[in-house]
């Protein structure tokens, strides 16, 4: 593991205690901004304009749980980045997937994929085996940091940001959204009025 963190550069350099990540001046700036009536587009670290955004692409991965297909197109596309080892990572997990279901009540097409950023297929796969209900599919796993490093290039504004990370792509299959560290449950209001 300590290899797969030295070749993506601190970026999946979760905390995994309750301690605040690491001094990032831009990353605790933005977290320092956030309440939960924050206009929508307080929630986005990172935000482009309709049609500016690259479009999303997956780095090399492999299957987690089943076989997948391609990333829909004219629906949102919520992106989670995450580890088993990532705390805060799991802890949230059962909130956006209740939030995934709430957005589609309210009407909002939205699928949820889960890329986990860890480095040994069966370590995680023994994990998933034991934890139904966590990532469930469309879920994948990175096929190798090199691969994700020169991917995350194209996305992240800053490599040293801790996972979780979310990415939110359009219908137009555009990246219009991320979001770095953990949501909130009050976060959903705010959310949901930034996907309208």
């Amino acid at each position: 593991m300590f290899l797969f963190l030295l070749l993506v550069g601190g970026l999946a350099a979760c905390p995994t205690t309750e301690k605040a990540p690491a001094p990032n001046t831009r990353y605790q700036a933005v977290k320092a901004t956030r309440t939960a009536k924050a206009p929508p587009e307080a929630w986005c670290d990172l935000e482009f304009a309709a049609g500016t955004g690259a479009r999303l692409a997956l780095p090399p991965a492999t299957p987690a749980r089943k076989p997948v297909g391609a990333l829909p197109v004219g629906r949102w596309v919520w992106l989670n980045l995450w580890a088993t080892w990532c705390k805060p990572c799991l802890r949230e997990m059962p909130v956006i997937l209740g939030w995934r279901d709430r957005l589609r009540q309210d009407g909002v097409a939205l699928d949820l994929w889960f890329l986990s950023l860890d480095e040994d297929a069966d370590e995680l796969a023994k994990f998933l085996a034991a934890h139904p209900d966590v990532a469930p599919a469309p879920s994948l796993r990175v096929s190798s940091p090199v691969d994700f490093k020169g991917w995350a290039r194209a996305y992240l504004f800053d490599a040293s940001a801790p996972i979780p990370i979310h990415l939110l792509a359009a219908p137009d299959g555009r990246v219009r959204c991320i979001h770095n560290g953990s949501i909130n449950e009050g976060d959903y209001a705010t959310v949901a009025a930034w996907l309208r």
